[in-house]
């Protein structure tokens, strides 16, 4: 530790001598590991980050596949839908009495919740002000099966989800912090969704935006409103039945709670039963088998995956470009110590002849490689925050309730410091080798800046290396 302190000392005070070499090679850095780091924390935000709930490991996201389209079983669809080359059908979308029988039979499930499938955009009206917000209809069992309490009042319940009941809503946080100025009376307030009077009965935690990444959800109501509210989306006669009786209109996404010891398969074997049941009563004589949908599975810890499929491949060929970018990073500050090291030949050569050890001397520039990448790491970091929120800007592309949180985590930040020791040791240890290697009696009577291994000649400088390495760096830069 005494050695590595002392290594420490030293390089800050050849860094700090040499101020614009080192401003250089840390702007450098920064740019290479901050472009890598905002990338990466989208990469976090959209694909690796569990919900903000209780367990999301245990969560599970129901799906369907068919192929080819399921018209005998459906003749509307609210929701997402993939289709790919050979005619296979897939969506998260369930009609509700489909729910009913999934969350009423199965044995396999702790607890079910179910979501509107389609975004609502509600005219939300407080103190005779209207405004637009993000909503989402829910059923009465979605903040319990998620285990999510909120921090003021009550979550929506059971109750709260039937014909008849008295429309409620939970608020978000941060809904609550714009609207309503973080107000603790708000519990109780009335405000008017789509001109229907509304209650507010909670509001969420504020790490909580919902099942959706990407969607940032203002305000949660009971399925059972949906008419009330949207009455124009209800194609049936007056009322609740054509949406939560007919089997024909697909428009709730289902997730469950696995319970303790059960497996995915026994899951799934139970519950694509349950779905044929639900199915049974539209098989006509002339329905294709291959058209009949089959129920399938999807880990639901990270919620649904709109956003995954939408960006997942834009993201990682961003990766992979900022990856070459930090090698050409890489690239150049090896090269600019390689000229540095020409004016240390002498000083080097010097140690060495009083008996410093080759490896002692690579320990000790690599020390300032690494500490150079350290600087050009946290620097990175910083611009990093910045160019997260532009890139969120260019994933919203304009649409409405897009939100993302891509605060870093310690996942990040040990990103950042993985790449800046590796970043370090790649540009610093192949000058720190060639540095070292030198035949004495010659290094010391050249003069200062000659580098070891380098030869004039009359076609000037030759530095196999350095050559090799601006090759690098034009090809890599020109991809």
């Amino acid at each position: 530790m005494s050695t590595l302190l002392q290594d420490l000392k030293y390089a800050l005070r050849m860094l700090a001598k040499h101020p614009g070499f080192t401003a250089v090679v840390v702007v450098t850095l920064a740019l290479g590991i901050g472009a890598n780091t905002a990338i990466f924390s989208l990469i976090d935000a959209v694909l690796l980050k569990m919900l903000p709930v209780q367990n999301p490991q245990q969560l599970v996201l129901l799906d369907w596949a068919s192929h080819g389209w399921p018209q005998d079983f459906m003749h509307g669809l609210s929701g997402n839908m993939d289709q790919d080359k050979s005619g296979r059908v897939t969506s998260t979308s369930f009609s509700y009495p489909a729910y009913e029988q999934i969350g009423a039979r199965n044995q396999v499930f702790s607890s079910v919740l179910a979501l509107a499938g389609s975004e609502s955009e509600l005219n939300v009206g407080y103190n005779g002000q209207p405004a637009l917000a993000q909503g989402q209809l829910v059923s009465g069992t979605f903040f319990p099966a998620l285990g999510v309490q909120p921090i003021l009042g009550r979550a929506l319940a059971p109750d709260d989800d039937r014909l008849g009941a008295s429309p409620v809503a939970v608020i978000s946080y941060g809904y609550w912090q714009r609207r309503f100025g973080r107000d603790p009376a708000v519990v109780g307030r009335a405000i008017t969704v789509n001109r229907v009077p509304v209650t507010i009965v909670g509001v969420s935690p504020p790490e909580f935006y919902g099942v959706q990444p990407g969607r940032s959800v203002d305000v949660w109501l009971p399925l059972h409103t949906q008419p009330q509210l949207e009455p124009r989306w209800s194609d049936g006669p007056p009322g609740a039945a054509s949406l939560f009786g007919a089997r024909d209109n697909w428009w709730v996404v289902i997730m469950g709670r696995r319970k303790p010891g059960v497996s995915e398969q026994q899951v799934r074997a139970e519950l694509d039963v349950l779905f044929q049941q639900s199915l049974a009563a539209d098989v006509k004589p002339a329905t294709k088998a291959e058209t009949i949908p089959h129920l399938g599975l999807e880990s639901g810890s990270k919620g649904l995956d709109y956003l995954r499929s939408e960006f997942s491949e834009p993201l990682f060929i961003l990766m992979t470009v900022e990856g070459l970018v930090l090698l050409i990073a890489c690239a150049n500050v090896a090269n600019l110590l390689l000229a540095r090291a020409a004016s240390r030949q002498k000083e080097i050569a010097v140690r060495l002849a009083i008996g410093a050890r080759r490896w002692r001397l690579v320990r000790q520039l690599l020390t300032e490689s690494v500490l150079l990448a350290a600087l050009g790491g946290a620097l990175g970091l910083v611009l990093a925050f910045w160019g997260t929120d532009l890139l969120v800007a260019l994933m919203a592309s304009g649409r409405e309730g897009f939100s993302l949180s891509v605060t870093p985590d310690l996942r990040v930040l040990a990103f950042t410091v993985a790449v800046s020791l590796l970043t370090g040791v790649l540009f610093g240890l192949s000058p720190a080798l060639r540095s070292t290697r030198m035949d004495l009696t010659p290094a010391l009577k050249e003069s200062a800046g000659t580098l070891p291994g380098v030869t004039q000649g009359k076609r000037g400088l030759r530095l196999g290396l350095g050559k090799a390495l601006v090759v690098t760096q034009v090809a890599l830069s020109l991809l």
